[in-house]
């Protein structure tokens, strides 16, 4: 049973603090050690507190996770940009070595995803961060199924790169990674382009 925890507003300063000192402590845990090796007591420890002052402050550790690791990976402007090319964008992004934090946050969301409340954000962000974005754009059947689909396509490389480190994948040249799994998405999204 998660516990209900107080609103930052209505918190003292002191209690504010700690708040923020279980937050940051949190963030650089995650980050390091994902979601298994961070354990309350660790985080609690990072932040100089007792172990109950971090579920009293968060009501769980799965809600603190949430509280403090970016779901939404910087997608946004990806999704946005022109419809006949987001599936190589897509992929070229998260195999932007510019941006080491998203195989550390994939990886952190895969571990923690059988926890019921991580696999209902995550698959609420899915359905606002993806698909609600694309749909209104593609053309065609099964507009909204296709779109998923593309997302569980993109995950699916994404967990043979970061979480399951598979050498064909991860030793292979990027653009030719992109290239072909980037059609492959975008035949998903625009199959008339495709035909």
């Amino acid at each position: 049973m998660t516990k209900t925890s107080p609103a930052p507003d209505q918190l003292r300063p002191a209690g504010r603090a700690t708040r923020a000192a279980i937050e940051a402590a949190a963030r650089v845990l995650f980050a390091d050690r994902g979601f298994e090796g961070a354990s309350v007591r660790a985080i609690a420890a990072e932040a100089g507190v007792d172990p109950a002052l971090v579920i009293r402050h968060f009501g769980s550790k799965e809600a603190l996770f949430l509280r403090t690791v970016d779901t939404s990976l910087g997608i946004g402007s990806v999704i946005e940009g022109p419809l006949e090319t987001v599936g190589r964008r897509l992929v070229a992004y998260f195999l932007d070595p510019a941006l080491p934090g998203l195989r550390k946050r994939f990886v952190a969301l895969a571990q923690a995803a059988h926890h019921d409340q991580v696999r209902e954000e995550m698959v609420r962000h899915t359905a606002e961060t993806y698909v609600a974005p694309l749909v209104p754009r593609l053309t065609g059947e099964h507009r909204e199924l296709r779109a998923a689909l593309a997302v569980a396509q993109l995950a699916g490389l994404l967990n043979l790169l970061f979480v399951q480190e598979d050498p064909i994948v991860s030793g292979a040249d990027p653009e030719t990674v992109i290239a072909i799994y980037g059609d492959a998405i975008q035949r998903l999204l625009t199959p008339e382009s495709a035909a």
